[in-house]
């Protein structure tokens, strides 16, 4: 095996070259978005639960909870078209796909469809301690309302998605409180989704990668986990193109990534989909969870559909290259909320050719 140690930067350019099967001239001119002007916007729920925040996740928090708090005669009961609940699952609800994940919240994403407009449909559910004997469970949506139509067809369509979210938060507080909902009323199964998959078999890969840090939650994910402290951890330089830094939807220069999931300590990212090329439909979690009250664990999650690969011999490669970097990232992470400083070589990341 031979390596030889390039800036960060450079290795994502040269691992999607390789992973995509394009020349590193080529990413350096990326296609356009599939969307030009991108219009991202949120909308969220919140109730308060009368229970602790264990409880409440351990009856409504799984993936598939989602038939019995939906309570809808549209849906049959989910089920795990692949995976068992963690990242990178995928449930029959629309082809949904678990993208992140912390303790007490999950991020979804909705997969593209053949030759139809990506509206880049993420929604995250969380809940928050309030006290020991009361939780917040907040839903939140995000997605790109540019394709619809005009301002009064995007109002109808958040004032339509936000009266769901509020009978589905009523729902999960019923059966977190120990109540029961009445039957589902009478109606139709939806009717299937017709176009396919943009990736037609999808395989999705994770990779979870965690390092202890020798500091408070508070502290660490005050020096490390703003959007674009990657700039300092990761990479040579970051901006935010739009939004603002601590919002869902916030996008920056880096892969064009945006924000689809956010809570207290985590965010979650993507990146959009483009005129052409293979989607990957990459993501990335940053979580810091506190490991008693002086010291962290960072986790780093990544999801992507591996079935852009030609065979197995490349996924597993894909995998241990993805290690070496991220693992280098979390070691700078863990350097940085300690209180130290970055050398050249921290800069530089091992990339095998």
């Amino acid at each position: 095996m031979r390596f030889r140690y390039i800036d960060l930067l450079t290795a994502i350019v040269l691992l999607a070259a390789a992973f995509e099967r394009l020349s590193p001239a080529q990413t350096q001119a990326e296609a356009p978005l599939q969307i030009l002007n991108p219009h991202y916007v949120t909308m969220n729920e919140s109730i308060v639960v009368n229970a602790p925040v264990d409880k409440v996740w351990a009856r409504v928090g799984s993936f598939c909870d989602i038939t019995e708090w939906m309570n809808s005669p549209e849906w049959e009961d989910c089920k795990y078209l692949q995976g068992d609940g963690g990242p990178g699952t995928a449930r029959s609800i629309v082809n949904e796909v678990l993208v992140g994940q912390t303790q007490y919240s999950y991020t979804y994403a909705q997969p593209p469809r053949k030759d139809t407009p990506y509206n880049l449909a993420h929604g995250t559910l969380a809940g928050e301690a309030v006290t020991p004997t009361t939780t917040r469970l907040t839903y939140t949506m995000l997605r790109d309302d540019s394709i619809l139509a005009d301002d009064a067809a995007r109002r109808r369509d958040e004032e339509a998605r936000r009266a769901r979210v509020s009978e589905w938060l009523k729902n999960m507080k019923v059966l977190a409180e120990r109540g029961k909902l009445p039957p589902k009323p009478a109606g139709s199964l939806r009717p299937p989704i017709t176009t396919p998959l943009l990736n037609p078999n999808p395989h999705y890969a994770s990779l979870p990668m965690s390092i202890v840090v020798d500091a408070p939650v508070d502290k660490v994910w005050a020096r490390v986990g703003k959007y674009c402290d990657i700039g300092e951890w990761g990479f040579r330089s970051c901006n935010l193109i739009s939004g603002k830094e601590g919002e869902i939807g916030a996008v920056r220069t880096i892969g064009h990534s945006i924000i689809v999931g956010q809570t207290r300590y985590s965010y979650t990212y993507t990146q959009p989909l483009r005129a052409t090329g293979p989607y990957p439909m990459y993501h990335g979690a940053l979580e810091a969870r506190p490991l008693g009250s002086d010291r962290t664990t960072l986790y780093y999650t990544l999801v992507w559909d591996s079935s852009t690969q030609p065979d197995d011999a490349s996924r597993q490669k894909q995998i241990e290259t993805y290690r070496l970097l991220f693992e280098k990232m979390l070691r700078n992470m863990k350097k940085l909320a300690e209180g130290g400083t970055l050398t050249p070589e921290d800069k530089q990341a091992p990339v095998e050719f």
